[in-house]
């Protein structure tokens, strides 16, 4: 919502508990959306980005296997986390020089 002209974030009721958090959304994730989550359609790689907007880059969980990612132009990149398999140094020095890339 927006107060005073700045936009607040609501925390969600779940965020002191991860586990119920998963539990609740895992279960009701086909047929419930929270109020303040709102889907949008994902864009094409190639997509040119329009003059004055900042492009977030989000991915996550690609356990090593970035080879055939199509990563589009972004002013901001986050990798939400499970980049390795295993873990291993190997992996993270291969995700690493992906970034690199």
């Amino acid at each position: 919502y927006v107060h005073s002209g700045r936009t607040a974030v609501e925390v969600d009721e779940y965020s002191t508990n991860p586990t119920q958090a998963f539990t609740f959304y895992n279960i009701n994730q086909g047929r419930f959306q929270p109020p303040h989550v709102h889907m949008v359609d994902p864009m094409p790689h190639d997509t040119p980005k329009p003059p004055g907007y900042t492009r977030f880059v989000c991915i996550s969980d690609t356990h090593s296997r970035t080879d055939a990612i199509q990563m589009p132009y972004g002013d901001v990149f986050i990798h939400a986390g499970d980049f390795t398999e295993l873990g291993l140094p190997s992996e993270v020095k291969k995700f690493n020089d992906w970034l690199g890339q």
